[in-house]
């Protein structure tokens, strides 16, 4: 008798040598009958098993219900350590690991003492772990809680499976994405100022894969990089956003950045205007068909800010450009029929349901005078 279930199966080659398929089949279909609505043949088969043993799951096996588990698996992230105030007011601490195999990932959460490892860079991306804890559902999907003892390094050859993403297929409030993509745009690294006043860094860098271009803002030692243009990047547990009508990826505390000797396929493309889609990072080409007034705003922090529109069209449409600060110096030289491009802008929904394109600090312009 064969057990044809693969959750089943999974879980009695664990055991197999231990006691024979039908037997085993047997047993969990009595943990079924004895507790009734309270157990699936999943459970059943695992509460079986236990009673040989361990049993390791692969990581697309562990389920929020799982309860106990054992499994193997690599780093593949790091999170800072974070401090929290309990409700007694002592101070806790915890740290997150994400693991994959070649099966899938799965967050690992460590508290308090077992953060040390993390602290003192004890731990480091591409170690293989024998985890043991408990799991539950955590705000991005299964978690495993780990006990002390409940890491164990192991040298196990694990090729793992981390499927990336093109980024076409990227939409906003998207988690634990994986890319893999080539820098368009390094960009600069920038500081700024926290709610409490200490200097933090951030940088946003344009990558490009065969599928399109996208946005990712690295944040203080991610952001110091050594990142040059034509680099291939992987990104593992990365979070997209929407700002400002526009979708990008944010790499925090429990994601991953590093270089790879991967190439990936990317070409310029200008997007005809016609297919501008909102969201997007794009490049258009086209003439000067509209100049309007330069005006200027307020902003937050005091300063005075400039900003400005054009018209461009090519032989597909027309589409409204807004131009920012330095950008609107360009004003002054712009005349119409211009000869212009824009590489690395950022489309939107505009006001009245059509596509507005604006260019930010780090979109290039182009153009030459009326022939």
């Amino acid at each position: 008798m064969n057990i044809v279930d693969r959750e089943i199966g999974e879980i009695y080659d664990s055991i197999s040598g231990q006691i024979s398929p039908q037997e085993f089949e047997e047993r969990v279909e009595e943990k079924v009958q004895l507790m009734g609505e309270l157990c699936d043949r999943r459970t059943a088969a695992m509460l079986v098993a236990r009673e040989f043993g361990e049993v390791e799951l692969k990581i697309d096996r562990i389920r929020p219900e799982t309860g106990k588990v054992t499994f193997v698996g690599k780093i593949v992230s790091i999170s800072e350590v974070h401090e929290f105030p309990r409700s007694d007011g002592s101070a806790g601490r915890v740290a997150n690991l994400t693991l994959a195999d070649e099966t899938g990932t799965v967050r690992i959460v460590l508290w308090d003492e077992l953060t040390e490892p993390v602290s003192q860079g004890e731990l480091h991306l591409d170690q293989t772990f024998r985890v043991r804890g408990f799991t539950r559902e955590g705000y991005f999907g299964t978690e495993v809680t780990v006990d002390r003892g409940g890491l164990e390094e192991v040298e196990v050859e694990i090729k793992i499976r981390l499927e990336p993403f093109k980024i076409s297929e990227i939409r906003a409030d998207m988690g634990e994405l994986n890319i893999r993509a080539r820098v368009v745009d390094a960009g600069t690294v920038r500081e700024f100022s926290r709610r409490d006043g200490s200097p933090g860094l951030v940088r946003s860098v344009t990558l490009g894969d065969s599928s399109g271009k996208i946005r990712l803002t690295l944040w203080n030692e991610k952001a110091q990089m050594e990142i040059a243009e034509g680099d291939t990047l992987e990104v593992t547990n990365a979070i997209s956003r929407e700002r400002y009508g526009q979708v990008e990826i944010q790499a925090g505390g429990y994601s991953a950045v590093r270089k790879s000797d991967l190439s990936v396929e990317y070409q310029e493309r200008i997007t005809p205007i016609s297919e501008i889609a909102p969201g997007s990072i794009c490049s258009i080409s086209g003439f000067v068909t509209g100049l309007g007034e330069v005006r200027q705003f307020e902003r937050d922090d005091g300063n005075v800010g400039r900003v400005a529109n054009i018209y461009i069209s090519d032989d597909s449409g027309r589409v409204r450009v807004t131009l920012w600060n330095d950008h609107v110096r360009l004003i002054e030289s712009l005349d119409l029929g211009s000869k212009i491009e824009l590489f690395d802008c950022m489309a939107k929904e505009g006001w009245n349901g059509g596509v507005e394109v604006s260019c930010g600090w780090s979109t290039r312009v182009t153009f030459a005078p009326p022939e």
